[in-house]
This record gives structure tokens, C-alpha cells and sequence, in this order.
């Protein structure tokens, strides 16, 4: 018989120990873990055996606004897939988001991922959005720009562009932050705004970029682009030349573009060379009142 239950500090090295080759550049949870384990607005579950064998794990997070949960990180040994654990993990992760008032549940999904794609649908979750990831190479030169970065003046503009804009909707008005993925509103604006992350073409916008220079868990010099929308080919590249420079000249380690899978976004590939490329869907299911 199987229990699952909240994480203990001791756990740590079991677990890990099977954590390292699920994808094919191996895994992220020894970089979290610790920070999973720590963090207040979420759980860490352990799955373990009637034997007392660490078996599998999950993590969920309250997302920012308090209305939905993140579900992330289910691993499960290879001696014990197919057994149901994960299904088990997701419904335990579901149950903690109800008894914290959540609306909703989000996740992703790697699009070559059929098994837990299978188990998301079957479990009442559906795509909302589909997403590409990508590294740039370090063979990035200067450009010209006409972009510029926001300011309060402008943020009646923006979101009347964003509005309007499909990929704003298509894109589920999802934006990323430490590969969450979370709703992108007029509060959500005001706060990039202020913060001076948001990078639009010249009036009249027909272009938005939301910026992160501070990188995710321990990679802190790490430039990213986490919600890209354009209008046309020539906004796609002035923003994008102009992040560059920022990127060139703020001598970051790497710079990331996380953006809704459009081919009119996504052509920006034919411009820079890409040393990482994924494809992520993003899944939602909204709780019965």
C-alpha cells in the first residue's frame, strides 16, 4: 500500500536519485527542490511504498492572484510507472488547490509527452495554449530599434492592443514567470509597467514584449522574453533587436524567448540561431462550484 504525503527534509536524496534522465538534457528538480520544499504557498508531496520506499513526487503552488494552483514536477521511479501513481498525484495536488479555495488548475506539457497528456485529458483538463521555448546562441550582434521601453502614459494604448490582439487571447493572456504560467491582466500591465519590463513599438503600438532580467531559481543572470505579441514583421523586429541590445549590453549568460506558438511570432527563428527549441502545451481545468 502506498501513502502520499507532504515532503520530509530527509527524502531529498531518494528522490532525486531517479529524478535525473526525464528529459533528454536530464532534469531540473535537484535545482528546486530545495525551494520547493521551502516555499509557503504550496506543497511538496512524496509518494512512498509499503516498504517504505521513496517512489514518486509532485509539487503545487498557489498562483499569485489566489484562484488557481500550479500543478509541476510529478516524477515517478521507473520500477512503479504504470501503476497509476500519477493519476493518483494529480488528483491529490486537485484536492490540496480545492481545500485552498482554487478555481482552477494549470499546467504544461511537453507536446512529445503523449502519456501525461493522455492522463491531463482524461483527468477533465483541456489545451488552452500552445507555447515555444528557445535559447539564443551567444552570436547575437546590435541592431537598430525603434522599440522603447513603456511608461505609465502608455499603458491605456497597450491594453487596448492587447484587446484587440488574437494572440493575446489564443495565448490563453498567459504570461511566464519561473516556468509558471499566469494570467496577464490590466493589474499584471500596470505592475510590468512600473517595473519597466514592458517593451512596445512607437505609437501606434502594434507590438508588445514583456521582459524578466532576473533569470528563474538559481540561473539569476538570465534575460527573458516571457509574453511576445506582434502585429506585423516590422514590430517583431524592433522589439526583438531591441532586447538583444539589452541583452548584449547587460553582459547576461543567456537569453530566453518563451512565447505562444504562432508562425507569425515564432518567425523570428529565420533571424537568430537557436541553440534550444520546445514545444509546451498549456492545460487548464476549471473546478465545479
Amino acid at each position: 500500500m502506498i501513502t502520499i504525503r507532504p515532503a520530509r527534509k530527509s527524502d531529498k536524496d531518494e528522490i532525486l536519485s531517479f529524478c535525473i534522465n526525464t528529459f533528454s538534457w536530464g532534469d531540473y528538480i535537484s535545482r528546486v527542490w530545495d525551494y520547493w520544499y521551502a516555499e509557503k504557498n504550496g506543497q511538496l508531496f512524496v509518494v512512498e511504498s509499503g516498504g517504505g520506499e521513496k517512489i514518486a513526487m509532485s509539487h503545487v503552488a498557489i498562483c499569485p492572484e489566489g484562484k488557481g494552483i500550479w500543478l509541476e514536477g510529478i516524477r515517478v521511479h521507473p520500477a512503479h510507472r504504470r501503476s497509476y501513481i500519477a493519476t493518483m498525484l494529480l488528483a491529490k495536488m486537485l484536492e490540496y488547490g480545492r481545500r485552498k479555495g482554487a478555481q482552477e488548475a494549470s499546467a504544461i506539457v511537453d507536446a512529445t509527452n503523449f502519456a501525461s497528456q493522455s492522463m491531463m485529458e482524461k483527468n477533465g483538463f483541456r489545451v488552452v495554449s500552445k507555447w515555444m521555448y528557445y535559447n539564443a546562441t551567444s552570436t547575437l550582434r546590435h541592431q537598430e530599434s525603434e522599440a522603447r521601453i513603456a511608461n505609465v502614459d502608455d499603458i491605456d494604448n497597450i491594453w487596448q492592443y492587447l484587446q484587440q490582439s488574437k494572440i493575446y487571447h489564443l495565448s490563453g493572456k498567459r504570461y511566464v514567470k519561473s516556468w509558471h504560467w499566469y494570467t496577464f491582466g490590466r493589474r499584471e500591465l500596470l505592475n510590468f509597467v512600473k517595473e519597466e519590463r514592458v517593451i512596445v513599438t512607437s505609437l501606434p503600438i502594434d507590438g508588445v514584449a514583456i521582459i524578466n532580467k532576473h533569470g528563474y531559481w538559481d540561473r539569476t543572470n538570465i534575460l527573458q522574453i516571457v509574453y511576445l505579441d506582434i502585429a506585423s514583421v516590422s514590430s517583431l523586429h524592433h522589439l526583438v533587436s531591441f532586447i538583444t541590445n539589452l541583452y548584449l549590453d547587460g553582459k547576461f549568460d543567456s537569453l530566453q524567448l518563451i512565447c505562444y506558438n504562432s508562425k507569425q511570432v515564432t518567425s523570428f527563428t529565420d533571424k537568430f540561431v537557436i541553440k534550444e527549441k520546445e514545444q509546451f502545451l498549456l492545460y487548464n481545468k476549471q473546478f465545479m462550484r
